[in-house]
């Protein structure tokens, strides 16, 4: 098994691999400086070593274009426990998104950390007033079912949503 900082490595690597040409709906930016956002928040707010990793290949599996290369190499690189958390995060356009989001508060904490700090670093890439509607019913749908989310969180999305 690699070292924490060589899988960090390895996931910057991977996503850099899998994201390559890809550009943001918006601002049109290079893809993958996303989820080096999405890294940099769960650094920041102190979170440990397996959010900093999911939160670096959130988006791998679904922009795959070989989803079954992509969770044998994260199950083999990075391990079984970071691969649920990625399949997790998986949205299936069946389930309403509240009740996603509710399944992920249900299932892993750290499935659900990372969407939301997703969550936060898409309200800062210029979004629509549609998206920042469906992430302030999200949040406040989680927090009517009495799920916990940090104060930072709760504050972050509170200046973001306006």
């Amino acid at each position: 098994m690699i070292n924490e900082l060589s899988k960090i490595e390895a996931a910057k690597d991977f996503a850099q691999q899998i994201h390559m040409g890809q550009k943001r709906k918006v601002s049109k930016q290079p893809y993958i400086i996303h989820p080096y956002r999405v890294f940099l928040s769960a650094i920041k707010n102190g979170y440990n070593k397996d959010i900093q990793l999911v939160a670096l290949l959130h988006d791998t599996y679904e922009d795959a274009p070989n989803q079954k290369y992509a969770e044998e190499k994260i199950k083999s690189t990075f391990g079984n426990s970071i691969w649920l958390y990625i399949k997790l995060l998986s949205h299936d356009k069946g389930i309403n998104y509240n009740n996603y989001l509710l399944q992920l508060a249900k299932r892993s904490n750290i499935a659900l950390t990372v969407k939301l700090l997703d969550m936060a670093e898409n309200l800062r890439d210029n979004p629509s007033s549609k998206q920042k509607q469906k992430y302030s019913t999200g949040l406040q749908y989680l927090l009517n079912n009495n799920v916990k989310i940090d104060n930072k969180m709760k504050t972050a999305f509170e200046r973001l949503s306006k």
